[in-house]
């Protein structure tokens, strides 16, 4: 099996581990310093950490720094497609050294002949965290920023002069769908004045308002999500409002919509009432999955046409995983549900295995596609922050935990491989035996158990050796004292001389008995 590699990022720094071995490894960007982000390239050749004093990128495979950008607040990081850039996200501040309108948002042009960085290409403000980010096409051609009235296209990465715009009386948000030439952009305008919120979805270049490719409506939508397929001809509209006003459900309402470059719009039909938990792609196949409805929720696998062609079941989930090769996925439930995680094979549909991750507050996939790793990070819980390492049977094969409660667990990351891995086999379906066994059992006093904690049976009162309770039976008492023993031989006596008085009463009552025939 050949080495992985993955990061904990935490309040004892930053370390990097290997796997299987599961051992810490020097590397050049480890640090026993806090570090407030930490974000890794989509190919796993680099990493970028902030210290507390500067930004460091760092070259994983070659172990060493390419760049040092002199910012020490840095929040949020991502890299462009092909690595040439890296933007940084801080906190928007007003101060003596950052007065109003100082860019919070900055891209940085990574060049390993000028390691050291004191300004960035271009920045902008940005206050808040939902779609900090601006986002380029795969190859990097052309790269979109939303602002409020408009929409800002550069290309080939210069920043100094924009090459196109699409101007709206509002824009909520901008999506670059994947794939290459040529691009499609998806544009979100929130509703104004009582008018219809929309989605257009335009071929670049062409941004005329009637020219869009295809175009979806809605009514008192509050949020608009787009989520593409691997190849950005199509894609799921996640439209959300907080309140649902005819109040059935506390968490609002949530519809799905199909979009595509063919034109299409139409909305996706769930078969149950309630929240919309999480929609995910298949990242190799043209099918997709919904988790849908009221606890326990439904999940429905559908295909590009938007038919159901697949049913899960119902379950407490809120998350869904496929493994970077596509041929497996997990339906999940953390946070604030137990853990439960059911694995199925996406070729045949047919459950692998079924069992709990308890106190998960994190998931992701190995690079290999047949392990996985689950946290429970802070600050979601702050107590008994830990990792573990598991396959797709459920068997854990390392598990860590903080020594003290004073030490912390804030994230964790695979260094993704350069290249997609091969599909790993899909394991035998678990049987109906494992099933069973994987599922929670009734509680059972330790003392009934087996095993090591039979051994402590001895040391339990009224307990017997079958582990089964009787009153006055105590097992720590090996021989019986003699106040017992006297007790016990008064007993016995005196029952022996009230059955000797039953007899000799009947014997007496026998000889008047009189004989009427």
């Amino acid at each position: 099996m050949a080495e992985q590699y993955f990061v904990t990022r935490g309040s004892e720094g930053l370390q990097k581990y290997s796997y299987p071995a599961c051992e810490t490894v020097e590397s050049v960007f480890t640090s026993a310093k806090r570090c407030s982000g930490v974000c890794m390239s989509k190919n796993g050749q680099f990493i970028a950490v902030c210290n507390g004093s500067e930004t460091v990128v760092y070259d994983v495979v070659e172990n060493k720094m390419i760049a040092t950008l002199a910012r020490k607040r840095t929040m949020l990081m991502t890299f462009s497609p092909k690595n040439t850039h890296l933007v940084t996200w801080k906190q928007y501040q007003v101060s003596e050294d950052c007065p109003e309108n100082t860019p919070n948002v900055e891209i940085w042009k990574l060049d390993a002949a000028e390691p050291q960085q004191e300004k960035p290409v271009y920045g902008f403000v940005k206050r808040g965290q939902s779609e900090w980010s601006p986002q380029w096409s795969e190859d990097e051609v052309t790269c979109a920023r939303a602002c409020n009235a408009e929409v800002q296209f550069f290309e080939n990465n210069d920043f100094s002069a924009v090459a196109k715009r699409i101007q709206r009386d509002k824009v909520g948000g901008v999506y670059v769908a994947p794939g290459g030439d040529p691009y499609h952009v998806a544009l979100y305008v929130p509703s104004i004045k009582g008018a219809h919120a929309f989605v257009q979805l335009y071929l670049y270049g062409t941004f005329e308002k009637t020219a869009a490719v295809a175009h979806r409506s809605f009514m008192k939508v509050d949020n608009v999500d787009i989520k593409f397929n691997k190849t950005g001809k199509c894609g799921i509209i996640i439209a959300s409002n907080d309140v649902d006003k005819t109040g059935s459900s506390y968490y609002g309402q949530t519809l799905l919509y199909f979009i595509s470059i063919r034109g299409e719009s139409n909305q996706i039909v769930l078969k149950k009432n309630g929240p919309v938990y999480c929609v995910e792609w298949n990242p190799t196949r043209d099918e997709f999955i919904v988790l849908y409805g009221f606890m326990p929720c439904k999940g429905t696998l559908f295909n590009v046409k938007c038919d159901p062609i697949h049913e899960f079941g119902e379950n407490h989930y809120n998350e869904i995983l496929f493994n970077p090769q596509g041929n497996m996925v997990g339906l999940c439930g953390f946070g604030n549900l137990r853990g439960k995680i059911k694995f199925y094979d996406t070729e045949n549909k047919k459950l692998l295995s079924d069992f709990v991750a308890a106190d998960a507050t994190y998931f992701e996939w190995a690079p290999s596609g047949d392990v996985f790793i689950t946290g429970t990070l802070s600050p979601r819980l702050r107590q008994d922050n830990e990792f573990k390492l598991w396959d797709v049977s459920g068997k854990i094969l390392h598990h860590y935990r903080v020594p003290s409660d004073d030490t912390q667990l804030w994230q964790l990351k695979w260094i993704n491989s350069a290249t997609l891995l091969p599909p790993p086999p899909v394991p035998r379906p678990a049987t109906s035996k494992e099933i069973a066994a994987g599922k929670p059992q009734a509680y059972r006093p330790p003392g009934s158990r087996g095993g090591p904690a039979a051994a402590t049976r001895n040391l339990l009162p009224n307990v017997n050796n079958a582990g089964v309770y009787k009153p006055g039976h105590d097992a720590r008492q090996s021989q019986p004292s003699k106040q017992a023993l006297k007790k016990s031989e008064k007993t016995r006596k005196s029952c022996q001389a009230n059955r000797r008085r039953e007899r000799e009463t009947r014997a007496y009552n026998g000889r008047f008995a009189v004989d009427y025939c």
